[in-house]
């Protein structure tokens, strides 16, 4: 069976991801749909990129992954299909593809406007543009005849986490639903002992391996899901209570 995962910033209280979703069913019938996320802040490509990043790994291979978050829909940034080492990725040429670029085999600029969707205006391409060009790869058919091969997809400009003697520096990528503040220090580059860490002013020392090893009302630092570190608040949202939100710097040092 065809699979598909799906993530856009439509929300759920509007038609958009049934049409999209209807669109590719009747296109290429019997395809599951798995929804990543519509949650995506409104034209927020970074949340977007993280998101997609952070689910794409785990899918079996041949998955179409289609995401759609498109603040320039309607205007002439290029659609684009990536092929990793065992799927397909359709999205925008807006940086969606940033945390996924070092797993992309080969990326093409969809130019065969015979797969797209005639519609009424230039407002719902996830509709009439990317649902289809999914559709086209999950019948099997090739992403090389949708368009020419490209090397330049536009790409974030993320800045990499640091190491430094006694010191790590990074950010905070993502804030989840329960406030923990994800980060993009991998938790192998801590050190043995004691360290601490900072951000937004507060700071935390305490270590625990998972959820329940930290005390009710404290703050610790954890090895997350992603392999990164995380910083958590047993019992609390720390993000609402430390007034943290995505892209603040995260510092760790040590003596």
């Amino acid at each position: 069976m065809a699979l598909l995962t799906l993530l856009t910033d439509f929300g759920t209280s509007d038609y958009y991801v049934a049409a999209v979703k209807g669109t590719v069913l009747r296109l290429a019938p019997g395809t599951q749909i798995v929804d990543i996320s519509h949650e995506v802040p409104s034209g927020d490509i970074a949340a977007g990129a993280f998101l997609l990043s952070a689910a794409v790994p785990w899918f079996p291979e041949e998955t179409v992954h289609l995401a759609v978050v498109d603040p320039g829909v309607g205007s002439r940034r290029r659609i684009l299909v990536a092929r990793t080492g065992s799927a397909w990725l359709v999205l925008p040429d807006n940086g969606l593809l940033t945390l996924l670029r070092g797993a992309v085999q080969s990326i093409h600029s969809v130019e065969r406007s015979d797969v797209f969707l005639p519609g009424p205006g230039q407002t719902f391409h996830g509709r009439d543009r990317f649902a289809p060009v999914a559709a086209w790869l999950l019948r099997g058919n090739s992403m090389d005849e949708l368009g020419p091969e490209i090397e330049d997809p536009v790409l974030l400009p993320l800045e990499p986490p640091r190491r430094e003697p006694g010191a790590l520096s990074g950010q905070v990528v993502h804030v989840d639903r329960y406030g923990n503040l994800i980060t993009d220090i991998p938790a192998g580059w801590l050190p043995e002992g004691p360290c601490r860490a900072e951000v937004a002013g507060c700071c935390v020392t305490r270590r625990a391996g998972h959820y329940a090893e930290i005390p009710e009302g404290e703050a610790a630092m954890i090895p997350g899901s992603l392999g990164t570190v995380e910083l958590s608040l047993k019992g609390d949202d720390l993000a609402r209570r430390w007034i943290v939100e995505r892209g603040a710097t995260v510092r760790i040092t040590w003596v």
